[in-house]
């Protein structure tokens, strides 16, 4: 359960996403540094199973992941699934392109898993919005500036209609922040800033990615009880396009930062 937007800059883009889960679920580690297949990236750690819901690398490259079939709503349970859809994310996110991961995924056999939905972004690219279904894939490229995609198990076309209101309201990154901090149309099942007796919103992540460098500002709670959290900055490495190396080889640590502080970003 959760909700995701995202809104194109200059030089990048911004992804906030509202993580929603249950109250019996273990606490999730906050965002580290970690590397795969010689990419560095950031993510936070699932604490059941040692997944993540969001991840961004050091290619400007981020995926974000929501339980169901958000989009053509139809949904196939078979057996219970073997392994954890958080684990998906870190088996793509070394990947240097939303195109690769599109392909992995593609080609991937997603019969263990859940159905999901999963969004992949990358600079100046539209994009990749891949569904599973349970049973068949269904990848769809988004080339709108702005976009929001959002899931619940209690009663989920109307949530999605009532958040979808209110996200029609915004017009800005500013504006998304409020959205992902929200009680309309009032505090509880239905608002993007989610408060149930079982389940509520757990933690909320705001990726700005720009030419430079990504920033990732982590708060472990709901948006609209704190603003403190953790921040972290990841130096970019623009992609040569080549397959024969990964971004990290041949490059001093010193030249991937991560910078620790409890504030909220500035100008925001």
């Amino acid at each position: 359960m959760c909700t995701i937007s995202w809104i194109h800059d200059k030089d990048g883009y911004q992804l906030l996403c509202n993580r929603d889960e249950k109250l019996t679920r273990k606490s999730a580690l906050e965002p580290r540094l970690a590397v795969r297949n010689g990419t560095r990236f950031l993510a936070p750690v699932d604490g059941d199973f040692g997944g993540t819901w969001i991840a961004t690398n050091e290619l400007g490259v981020s995926i974000c992941l929501l339980n169901g079939a958000n989009l053509t709503g139809s949904e196939t349970h078979a057996a219970a699934p073997g392994r954890s859809r958080g684990l998906l994310l870190l088996d793509l996110i070394s990947l240097q392109s939303v195109a690769a991961m599109s392909d992995r995924i593609r080609e991937a056999d997603l019969s263990v898993f859940a159905p999901f939905t999963l969004a992949a972004l990358q600079p100046g690219r539209p994009i990749a919005i891949l569904e599973w279904d349970g049973s068949k894939k269904t990848l769809f490229l988004e080339t709108a500036d702005r976009f929001m995609l959002t899931s619940s198990s209690f009663d989920s076309e109307e949530v999605r209609r009532s958040r979808h209101e209110e996200y029609n309201r915004v017009h800005d990154s500013e504006g998304l922040f409020a959205f992902h901090r929200s009680h309309a149309p009032a505090r509880g099942a239905y608002s993007t800033c989610m408060h149930r007796a079982d389940a509520q919103t757990v933690s909320f992540s705001w990726i700005q990615v720009s030419r430079k460098e990504t920033d990732f500002f982590y708060i472990p709670g709901a948006p609209c009880e704190k603003l403190s959290g953790v921040r972290l900055k990841l130096a970019r490495y623009p992609s040569s396009g080549s397959s024969q190396q990964t971004p990290s080889s041949g490059r001093a640590g010193s030249e991937s930062i991560v910078r620790y502080s409890k504030r909220f970003p500035s100008g925001s």
